[in-house]
């Protein structure tokens, strides 16, 4: 019953019962007196009944913590009475922030007795946009058998919820050397190389790192010795993420951190379904970094870190790539995905002239910022802008670099679905 209702009954009896009373000692009428008496004292029980009802009784939620957006989600609530009286009509509520009609409420009608516990499910839609939202906190209602007294009891029960941005297949990537397999399988080629497989021995030379010395081996030959290993040819893929507040624009759903994120979660979503190892930088206020990995599992955990960067960091995008080159195995794939097409054209042809050298296939994804609402400076004129742009487009092709400029008035979902994405960056 609405607690504004009760309260309206609960008043209109206070009022009947006393005025009967002092009727009743008026009158010297001790019926009347006695009537009132014994409606206070039924009030008064039905007061007591209202609160020990939530005496003994704790709710728990059970819910995996993370979904996409549009995602119906099931949320299972136990209720558990542990006392010994049973429990009638209890109400529980629970607040899910990524749904816009946030707060749920279920009845349990009972009777539930006790040492027992009922589960109750709800279900509801994520359709708040990506990131961490807050669910919680659960509480519990209940009210005596006349329904005029309502006892509430709130549980701090707050926990955080990730929703991933809906995720496209990002189309070729495929020609980027990835493999069609959900599930990684080691393959290697018997040369050698840097995989965990062992090809065999050789003598030392210099230059050798000193944990592939072979213990056993140098003992028996009397010389160092170290293991060769086969060469890996699992599909690695890096994605270089910028987060430089210099590109910040744009508000809401169309903004450049919106496509970067929704653009970096498509990428890496698409890459681990075809079986690669995947590893993500960036460099905010906050290093996004995810190690290398594979696997739906891995992509969940890379999800979840793209979710919570924010466009505040200062280091350029050609330069967190420059800090980590070197690290990125041979026959690897990197892609650049930046937020500006403004990049240094002779630094963006350096840094990609070094990684063709070092056997590593870049691809470069550019958000065009100035095409979105201006935050904190001028966009550049359109002209400037198209110039700068046919200039990419020209230094990209020149080098054989598969890529492609995203703008603000472009649909994202039907711009990564192109099959000629990663093509021709035009």
């Amino acid at each position: 019953m609405v607690p504004s209702r009760t309260s309206t009954y609960r008043r209109f009896l206070y009022a009947s019962l006393g005025f009967v009373g002092l009727l009743g000692v008026a009158l010297r009428v001790e019926a009347l007196a006695g009537l009132a008496l014994g409606g206070f004292a039924l009030l008064l029980v039905a007061w007591r009944q209202a609160r020990a009802q939530l005496d003994g009784l704790t709710v728990a939620r059970e819910l995996y913590p993370s979904a996409f957006e549009d995602d119906t989600v099931a949320v299972s609530l136990a209720l558990d009475n542990r006392s010994r009286r049973p429990a009638w009509l209890v109400e529980i509520g629970d607040c899910f922030g990524p749904a816009v009609a946030d707060r749920q409420a279920m009845l349990e009608p009972g009777p539930l007795r006790g040492s027992r516990r009922r589960r109750l499910t709800y279900r509801t839609t994520c359709s708040r946009p990506w990131g961490i939202h807050a669910v919680g906190p659960l509480t519990l209602a209940a009210s005596d058998a006349f329904g005029l007294f309502h006892a509430e009891r709130s549980l701090p029960d707050v926990a955080a919820f990730a929703v991933f941005p809906r995720v496209w297949t990002v189309s070729g990537l495929e020609k980027l050397g990835a493999r069609p397999s959900l599930s990684p399988r080691e393959a290697t080629s018997p040369r050698p190389g840097q995989s965990l497989a062992y090809l065999g021995v050789r003598d030392y030379r210099s230059g050798d790192d000193l944990r592939r010395i072979h213990w056993p081996a140098t003992a028996r030959r009397g010389t160092p010795t170290v293991k060769e290993h086969e060469v890996d040819l699992v599909p690695y893929f890096t994605l270089f993420v910028d987060l430089d507040r210099a590109h910040r624009a744009g508000t809401g759903l169309k903004s450049t951190l919106e496509y970067l994120v929704r653009t970096a979660a498509c990428v890496v979503w698409t890459a681990a379904r075809r079986g690669d190892l995947v590893q993500v930088m960036g460099e905010g206020a906050r290093s996004l970094v995810v190690a290398p990995g594979a696997g739906t599992l891995h992509a969940t955990l890379a999800l979840y870190e793209l979710i919570r960067v924010q466009q505040d960091g200062r280091v350029p995008l050609l330069e967190l790539v420059e800090q980590h080159r070197m690290h990125l195995p041979g026959g690897s794939t990197a892609a650049l995905l930046a937020g500006t097409i403004f990049l240094d054209l002779a630094q963006l042809e350096d840094t990609l002239a070094a990684l063709q050298a070092r056997g590593v296939r870049p691809a470069v994804l550019l958000v065009n910022k100035d095409s979105f609402l201006p935050i904190d400076r001028r966009a550049a004129p359109r002209e400037e802008a198209a110039e700068q742009a046919h200039a990419v487009v020209a230094l990209l092709r020149a080098r054989d670099i598969p890529g492609t400029i995203l703008a603000a008035e472009q649909d994202l979902e039907a711009e990564l679905a192109r099959p000629d994405l990663l093509g021709d960056p035009s």
